[in-house]
């Protein structure tokens, strides 16, 4: 069905389903329990008879034990919104396989498994801005749609996630849950543009994705540096202790983007761009709650 997914596991991703903190709370019929009382079979509750009501409601089990009429409730299954944020930044492009090329495949199988539970799914791509955005898709016949948009994303500009997610392009104005799919390596910080979007009733997982190069880099000697995304370039003498260093700032770095995330009560998550699609999803979203 798509060149980012293997359709071997499509049908065990066809199974999953995305977890959240709180009750869907949507308009229309969906596959997840609302916060709503409505027609689903799943029982809730009684309550007392009222003129009006549906007879078809009737408990009359209940009635023959206490001579009085009850109506069953039931928890109604409505649809969530689930908004994707991808970074295709320039640093994006580096790795093999490449970092936007893995957080592409992520989106897919997070967008595809919201798809076939009837939740509505919105993916925005983004550097310095919303490149492009694909949304209120709804429905499993709306994949190859989600999958075309995913495949065109190709590395763009400087990235500024803040400037991005606070554009006002991002935010379909729906409760639900957003996933943003990054390195989180941005000058001018993350911080702004995260509680922007976690302000619009918005429960954020993010998701960070580095690079085998990134994480533990195996450079040796005096070598000139460039920055792909401004160009600026930096003479570096490459040593043991270099690297010792790189590690300990790279660790703390994540160390306080996971402090922050747990401090707002958002989920935080580091992959490595390595790693299979199948091991990130059925393993570590798994463990990390963010799907079930």
């Amino acid at each position: 069905m798509s060149g980012l997914l293997d359709s071997a596991w499509l049908q065990r991703l066809e199974r999953m389903q995305m977890t959240t903190r709180r009750l869907a709370s949507g308009a229309h019929a969906g596959k997840r329990r609302s916060k709503q009382l409505g027609s689903s079979l799943e029982f809730a509750d009684y309550r007392a008879y009222a003129p009006g009501d549906d007879l078809r409601q009737l408990d009359w089990n209940a009635y023959g034990r206490s001579g009085k009429l009850f109506v069953k409730r039931f928890l109604d299954e409505q649809e969530l919104h689930i908004s994707i944020y991808l970074d295709c930044s320039r640093s994006m492009g580096y790795g093999h396989p490449s970092k936007l090329h893995r957080s592409k495949q992520l989106a897919a199988a997070l967008g595809y498994l919201s798809l076939c539970h009837l939740d509505y799914v919105s993916v925005y791509a983004f550097d310095q801005s919303i490149r492009g955005a694909m949304t209120r898709l709804q429905g499993k016949a709306k994949a190859a749609q989600l999958f075309t948009f995913l495949e065109s994303i190709e590395p763009g500009g400087a990235g500024d996630l803040n400037a991005a997610l606070r554009s006002g392009q991002a935010v379909s104005g729906k409760p639900g849950l957003s996933i943003i799919l990054s390195d989180f390596l941005y000058e001018n910080g993350y911080e702004s543009g995260v509680a922007f979007v976690q302000a619009a009733k918005q429960e954020v997982t993010l998701v960070q994705v580095l690079a085998e190069e990134e994480r533990n880099p195996a450079y040796q000697g005096e070598l000139r540096l460039l920055d792909s995304e401004t160009g600026s370039a930096k003479e570096i003498a490459f040593s043991p202790v270099m690297i010792e260093e790189y590690a300990k700032t790279l660790s703390a770095y994540q160390a306080q983007l996971s402090a922050y995330a747990f401090g707002r009560g958002i989920a935080y998550v580091s992959v490595e761009a390595e790693q299979s699609p199948e091991q990130i999803v059925f393993g570590i979203f798994r463990q990390a709650g963010l799907i079930r």
